[in-house]
């Protein structure tokens, strides 16, 4: 079995400024690497501070490939160590979600199953109905389904398979 071709992380980080912004698919092609080491290489820069990258998301229910651009010029490597934190990009906090596209505050998925589950009061739904209609993992969906069970602000209607209901509001 042949050998993977070996790249320096400045070739990656020239070849991504000379395509602006890019897939791990379209850098893996130009470089002559697999997509999964060019996806790897990407996501270390990234935690280094070198790339930046904006999620695909979801395109019909089917995930996109990532978009990945440079932040620091490819001659000046980012430091390989623990970055402390006065030179820490600052995060963007629950009400920016620029760069986290995607991505939901804290209890923003339970309010909005809560409210999906109170707009369709008079049906009973699992984890993976109300997943697809909100675009988000079933799984997470679980989660935040149990836990508005357990505060009483839904009902589990059904075990086998699981479903759940609002509960009406008491006058």
């Amino acid at each position: 079995m042949a050998r993977p071709q070996r790249i320096s992380d400045e070739q990656l980080l020239s070849a991504l400024v000379e395509l602006g912004e890019a897939t791990a698919g379209d850098l893996a092609t130009r470089l002559g690497v697999g997509q999964s080491t060019a996806a790897k290489r990407l996501a270390a820069l990234e935690s280094s501070g070198a790339t930046r990258r904006r999620r695909g998301g979801r395109v019909e229910g089917v995930l996109a490939p990532d978009h990945w651009s440079v932040t620091a010029p490819p001659h000046r490597r980012a430091p390989a160590g623990p970055v402390s934190k006065e030179e820490r990009p600052e995060a963007p906090g629950p009400e920016s979600q620029s760069g986290n596209e995607g991505r939901l505050a804290r209890g923003a998925l339970r309010t909005m199953v809560r409210d999906h589950l109170a707009a369709r009061s008079n049906e009973d739904l699992g984890a993976t109905q109300i997943a697809k209609a909100l675009g988000r993992s079933p799984g997470a969906v679980a989660n935040a389904l149990a836990r508005l069970e357990s505060h009483g602000e839904i009902a589990a209607v059904g075990n086998s398979p699981r479903r759940y209901r609002a509960v009406k509001a008491r006058s």
